[in-house]
């Protein structure tokens, strides 16, 4: 293999043969001879001229990328500032005032016209029954029959006790009338001198004890007529009788057992429970908002899920004439005349839960704003007022809620313009463009009265 010229060249180099005597002299000259180290420096003016070109150059390329962003960030604010300076387009609305009558519908239960428990008024044994429960019965009609052997037996004892008094009364007046005539004699004794005046005065006294006698005898024969007519009221408690026509809803004995007279000493369960269902009432507790527009005597509409599709006629019997400081209502009685239908069943049974409508009128109706317009923030409700081509944000207080429309009380006159549906856009001072064709007049009344729809019982 032949080798490279420089590899001859340092081969021809012996060791030693340097020009300093080591050798290093004859290895650097070959390096020498393969590197050339006089290589010229570049000048500084054309170091500095390409430094100016390239500055030059990036210059040229930043204004020609800069200059449009610049002027096209400036045509955008100029846009935005005309934007937002620009009126923003809104439909508004005048509120319009409700209507006179406005429908409330609360919850009622219904109760019996007339309900009572019927409790023994003599003890004994139950001879026999004659209705029961579902039955019907009218006033006064026999319902059952108590054995009372020891009641009878005293009335017996008792008549015997008057027939013993008559006679002691019959005995006092013939003692009386003896001591009378002795008294009567010895008067005209004692006038000749014929006897002492102690002897008259013990006759005298003799008289009188036999007038009181009399009258104590008398009274004896009323306390024992007294205690016969007892005796024979608590015989007639043995036929046990409805007070009125109604409905039998409870019984609770059957034949052979025993009957307490005295229901309120001991737990006793009534006999019988009769309730008047043709008439009922229902009991409803008004809010305080609708309390001062409930009279007696108007009329009323009542509806229970039971009977879909049927109402029923009420009226107003009264109220209580005091808010309850629990839940601040007013207690009301309706009274509703039931019916019943071809196979004898009630329409309406006392316990149900109906709801009942009263028509309140009101003087002055408050005004009417859609929901939608209402603004709820910090600052509490406001409705957003257009005047003068600028928004202006009114405080309201709100009245009943109807779902699409709610009541305003106070804080609008009735001829305002008010923003429909406010949005982001719309703040305070904001100019605006109107809507007019959007607009309701404010004597615009509903189709339909409102309603109030309550859970209070």
């Amino acid at each position: 293999m032949e080798k490279t010229d420089s590899q001859r060249s340092v081969s021809a180099s012996e060791p030693g043969q340097g020009t300093n005597g080591n050798g290093n002299g004859a290895h650097a000259n070959a390096h020498e001879d393969q590197i050339d180290l006089n290589v010229p420096k570049p000048k500084v003016v054309w170091v500095l001229l390409a430094g100016i070109g390239a500055v030059a150059i990036l210059a040229v390329l930043l204004t020609i990328g800069l200059l449009p962003r610049q002027r096209q960030t400036r045509e955008l604010d100029a846009d935005a500032a005309l934007a937002a300076e620009a009126p923003v387009a809104v439909n508004v609305i005048t509120p319009k005032r409700g209507t006179e009558v406005m429908n409330v519908i609360l919850p009622g239960t219904l109760r019996p016209w007339q309900e009572v428990s019927l409790f023994a008024r003599t003890t004994g044994y139950l001879k026999k029954f004659y209705v029961d429960i579902s039955d019907d019965v009218a006033a006064n009609q026999l319902m059952a029959e108590i054995d009372t052997p020891e009641v009878d037996q005293q009335l017996n004892q008792a008549i015997a006790a008057v027939n013993q008094t008559n006679a002691a009364v019959h005995k006092a007046i013939t003692d009386r009338d003896l001591a009378k005539a002795t008294y009567d004699r010895y008067i005209p004794l004692r006038s000749s001198g014929s006897i002492a005046q102690e002897d008259l005065d013990e006759k005298k006294s003799a008289f009188e004890a036999a007038e009181a006698d009399v009258e104590s005898a008398k009274a004896n024969v009323t306390a024992a007529e007294a205690n016969v007519q007892r005796l024979r009221q608590l015989v007639n408690f043995e036929k046990i009788t409805a007070p009125f026509a109604g409905v039998v809803t409870g019984r609770s004995f059957d034949v052979g057992a025993l009957i307490l007279a005295d229901p309120t000493t001991v737990d006793v369960k009534p006999m019988f429970k009769i309730a008047e269902n043709d008439v009922l009432r229902a009991f409803i507790n008004v809010p305080q908002s609708n309390s001062l527009q409930i009279k007696m005597g108007m009329d009323v509409t009542v509806t229970a899920r039971e009977r879909p599709g049927r109402t029923f006629t009420g009226k107003v019997l009264g109220t209580t004439n005091y808010l309850d400081p629990t839940n601040r209502s007013l207690l009301t009685e309706v009274k509703i005349i039931n019916s019943r239908d071809a196979d004898r069943v009630w329409a309406l049974l006392p316990g149900m839960y109906v709801q009942v409508t009263f028509e309140v009128k009101r003087d002055k109706p408050p005004l009417l704003v859609p929901a939608p317009a209402l603004v709820n923030n910090a600052q509490g409700t406001q409705l957003a007022i257009v005047k003068d081509g600028k928004v202006h944000f009114q405080k309201v207080v709100l009245g009943e809620d109807f779902g699409s429309e709610v009541e305003i009380v106070s804080g609008l006159n009735g001829d305002e313009q008010i923003v429909s549906n406010p949005g982001e856009r719309v703040a305070e001072g904001v100019a605006v463009i109107t809507d007019a064709g959007q607009s309701i007049p404010a004597d615009a009344a509903p189709t339909t009265a409102p309603t109030r729809v309550s859970s209070v019982r």
